[in-house]
């Protein structure tokens, strides 16, 4: 072992014995022990800058005036070139945040920012330091988790914005992912925790790519207590998504030769109609709506390839069905609603039935939807 080595672990650890036995917490004798450690953050040798890890957080604590430094010594441990003395920092990180909650939310800032490692060992150990953080703050950390997947506001150029998606891939794999359990079941129920993180993924789901946003929706909104049945939160996921579908859709009916299959405007559809149709979470007439004033007038509807045509259809018809059935419940739909919508496919049904009629499907859903979209009709005469 080198001599200054030995010399440098010799001294830190009588520091360490004597300043534990100190009296005077905040005394300068602690206070130059926890100047000594961040000073050897940066010491050539491994077992030193171990004893600073494992020893700062009981410091800092005491000396305000230091913590700036003393925080940014444990980030240091953190991008150290050896794997053994970064995990330590790691773990200091959690140390610190338990000994001094206010620095929750800059350390899961910082621990989010170090999922990007390429270490997969590393990422273990920072993927159990954010649970961590959740279980010791879950409203802050879910701030943080939100925050770092929405797209940044100000311009920024081409290997920022990759290195910012990049980590936004990350923290939605590590949500829905190892932490899915711990936000859904142990934390969402709990304080504002439901409040954040649906604000906070709402407007990721209003931004973000249909790639980005399908886990979001399936994985953690979904599974939130209160989008379990129709809720005015449901209403909002739903609408938001219809908005996304709607935007997409005024970019895929511009002009071509080509009949439209609109496929990014059905992978937003296909969502909003699993929200509504299959977990009931939003009411389907915002559907019969969007629909209605959309994509069943003569014009738009036959630009569509068949096979979207069709798909139309079946959505419109489900929802409709779906609406009438619930009509009587003043929760859900008003009967100003329901007659406005009614009306609308009455005037779109001519459209619709002669698709229906040329159809070549064999699907026996077509001819469901056929009796369903009859059902609305009838009901209006």
């Amino acid at each position: 072992m080198d001599r200054n080595q030995v010399e440098q672990e010799r001294e830190i650890r009588e520091l360490l014995r004597r300043a534990d036995r100190h009296a005077d917490r905040a005394g300068n004798l602690r206070r130059e022990t926890l100047r000594k450690l961040i000073e050897l953050a940066h010491s050539p040798y491994p077992t030193v800058k171990s004893l600073v890890a494992s020893n700062i957080k009981n410091y800092i604590v005491d000396f305000p005036d230091m913590e700036d430094d003393a925080i940014n010594a444990v980030y240091d441990l953190c991008e150290d070139p050896i794997s053994k003395i970064r995990i330590e920092g790691y773990h200091a990180i959690v140390q610190v945040s338990r000994t001094q909650r206010k620095w929750i939310k800059r350390n899961a800032d910082v621990l989010v920012q170090l999922l990007q490692s390429d270490e997969p060992a590393e990422v273990v150990v920072v993927k159990k330091a954010l649970l961590e953080h959740l279980d010791m703050d879950a409203p802050v950390t879910l701030g943080v988790l939100c925050d770092q997947i929405m797209p940044l506001e100000e311009p920024s150029d081409e290997e920022e914005q990759a290195i910012r998606e990049r980590l936004r891939s990350l923290v939605i794999a590590f949500m829905t992912g190892d932490a899915r359990r711990s936000i859904v079941e142990r934390h969402a129920a709990k304080n504002n925790c439901e409040e954040i993180l649906f604000d906070g993924l709402l407007q990721a789901v209003a931004k973000l790519s249909y790639m980005d946003i399908r886990p979001i929706v399936h994985n953690i909104l979904l599974a939130l207590p209160s989008l379990r049945s129709y809720s005015p939160r449901g209403d909002k996921l739903l609408q938001t998504l219809l908005a996304r579908a709607r935007a997409t859709l005024a970019q895929e009916l511009r002009p071509s030769p080509q009949p439209l299959l609109l496929a990014s405007t059905r992978q937003f559809l296909d969502l909003a109609t699993f929200v509504s149709f299959e977990r009931r979470a939003g009411h389907p007439l915002h559907i019969a709506r969007f629909y209605c004033s959309t994509l069943v007038n003569r014009m738009a509807f036959s630009r569509l390839a068949q096979a979207t045509q069709l798909a139309v259809i079946h959505d419109l018809a489900e929802a409709l069905w779906v609406v009438i059935s619930e009509g009587e419940n003043p929760n859900h739909v008003s009967p100003e609603d329901l007659t406005s919508v009614r009306n609308q496919v009455v005037d779109a049904s001519i459209v619709l039935f002669e698709c229906l009629a040329t159809s070549e499907s064999q699907e026996p859903t077509v001819w469901g939807d056929c009796r369903k979209l009859l059902h609305a009709v009838v009901q209006v005469w």
